[in-house]
């Protein structure tokens, strides 16, 4: 048996025999050598496929990570097994991957009319690949929110956090509505990403009234007023699973003082010691605890709650708290 799953194998095989195929195609251009050297490592790729060993570090037999796998199908060696150039190439990767996501990341706090929005985003590595988008009203046009999660860890998760970023940022431009936006983002997303990759997601836009709501298989938003909480459930398939998918809106009013609070699993699958999760109610209970404060302490104090929860348990997943209040 392979130590990859077999979706991951049908999605990589059908990459490795292309560059066999570009490969011979290119011999007449390029060092016969040279050619020779990287046909022997793609054929040994496919008999790593065949005989199950595909996926497994030649030095400790252990899995190779899988967003490794997916950038090269070709490797052969975990992360611990790298040699010093392969590994000093890697961190070279990570430092500009860092770099590049958070000049993603919009303003942590943000205040325009009669909207204020916080946000606090902590990844579990280095890069990670949840998705926060915050476009402030200009020229009549309503504020704009978003918050996704997208399938993977590590650089491969950030590097399609990136896309549906640039994706959803091209069509800002276009004003559309909400509805179209999110539909045209599906089919954008789902044409250009491996049929293994999806994202959650959550937007929405302020209206005279309250908010406009489209929930694309992300976790329920928490609609928070005075001593109460509503939840909203999901209204759609997550992007990218299928191209024709369709979405709904809902309207959701907000009062002066009211909050909508969006979040990413990583907060509420969090663990402590004995495999207990933060969950929803407890959130729910840590929000109206800090309730009374400013968005910008609330959103600090409830991620404070959950790394206190989770103890000396290492953080697992990216953890995204987003609070957009009416003034």
């Amino acid at each position: 048996m392979s130590a990859v799953s077999a979706s991951l194998i049908h999605e990589l095989r059908p990459k490795i025999i292309e560059r066999r195929e570009r490969l011979q195609a290119a011999a007449g251009s390029v060092s016969a050598d040279y050619v020779q050297d990287l046909l022997a490592e793609v054929d040994a790729a496919l008999q790593r496929i065949d005989d199950g060993s595909y996926g497994l570090c030649e030095t400790c037999h252990d899995p190779i990570e899988v967003d490794r796998l997916e950038r090269n199908p070709l490797t052969r060696f975990c992360i611990d097994h790298l040699t010093p150039h392969e590994l000093r190439a890697h961190e070279q990767d990570l430092e500009l991957a860092t770099q590049i996501q958070a000049r993603l990341l919009p303003a942590k706090d943000i205040a325009a009319g009669n909207w204020e929005t916080h946000y606090r985003y902590e990844p579990a590595g280095l890069v990670g690949g949840d998705y926060c988008e915050i476009a402030g009203p200009s020229d009549g046009k309503p504020l704009f929110f978003a918050i996704g999660d997208v399938a993977g860890k590590g650089v491969a998760a950030s590097l399609l956090m990136t896309h549906l970023s640039a994706i959803f940022r091209s069509l800002l431009s276009l004003d559309l509505p909400l509805r179209e936006m999110m539909s045209r983002a599906n089919r954008l997303f789902s044409e250009s990403t491996p049929v293994t990759h999806y994202a959650t997601l959550v937007a929405g836009r302020t209206t005279e009234s309250g908010v406009e709501l489209c929930n694309a298989g992300h976790c329920r938003p928490l609609l928070l007023r005075q001593n109460a909480t509503e939840r909203i459930d999901s209204t759609g398939l997550p992007l990218g699973l299928f191209s024709d998918a369709r979405y709904t809106i809902r309207h959701i009013p907000l009062n002066s003082g009211d909050s909508l609070i969006l979040y990413t699993d990583g907060i509420t699958e969090a663990e402590d010691p004995e495999g207990n999760s933060y969950e929803e109610e407890r959130l729910i209970g840590s929000l109206h605890n800090h309730a009374a404060r400013d968005g910008m302490v609330m959103t600090e104090s409830v991620l404070r709650d959950v790394t206190h929860f989770r103890g000396p348990c290492p953080q697992q997943d990216d953890m995204t708290l987003l609070v957009v209040r009416r003034r």
